[in-house]
């Protein structure tokens, strides 16, 4: 059988825009101080300064919210499968999987000693609805639930549902 690959879906490169528009945003914040004609006032020049930073840290955290989430997979191999996150892998066989638990969008893999976590990398948000961004599954976007589906059949458990 082949690997299979998880990877993010697709709806987390808005993550990257999202970085982009802010970082534009702080840009044109903090360079109208400077160009700024006429009567100045050094309280509004720092607030002005002040949300600009800001602007800039928030690009920032959406840029390593961005980077994380591209950079995490999880590959699935016949007798096993590896986690990559933040370029650490960890491998775990199926075998050793004792149970799984899901509350909620989180996911919780209980091993002999410890446990996993899997929760979605970022979340598409309408109104009052929430809902997690799903997996590119060898490149076609899929639900974010079919992972743990997978991994549940894989490993012969059945999913425990928490509230």
């Amino acid at each position: 059988m082949d690997d299979v690959r998880y990877q993010p879906g697709e709806a987390v490169r808005w993550l990257q825009v999202g970085a982009e528009d802010r970082r534009r945003q702080a840009q044109r914040q903090g360079g109208s101080v400077w160009r700024r004609e006429g009567e100045r006032s050094i309280g509004k020049d720092i607030k002005q300064i002040a949300g600009a930073l800001t602007e800039l840290g928030r690009s920032a955290l959406a840029e390593v919210a961005h980077r994380q989430a591209t950079a995490a997979e999880y590959v699935l191999h016949d007798k096993e499968f590896e986690s990559v996150e933040g370029g650490k892998v960890r491998t775990v066989r199926y075998e050793a999987i004792l149970g799984i638990r899901v509350k909620g969008d989180k996911t919780s893999l209980v091993f002999e000693q410890g446990s996993m976590v899997i929760r979605p990398h970022a979340y598409v948000v309408a109104g009052r609805t929430k809902v997690p961004v799903g997996w590119r599954r060898n490149g076609l976007e899929v639900p974010y639930e079919l992972l743990i589906d997978e991994l549940a059949a894989r490993s012969g458990r059945s999913i425990e549902y928490e509230n």
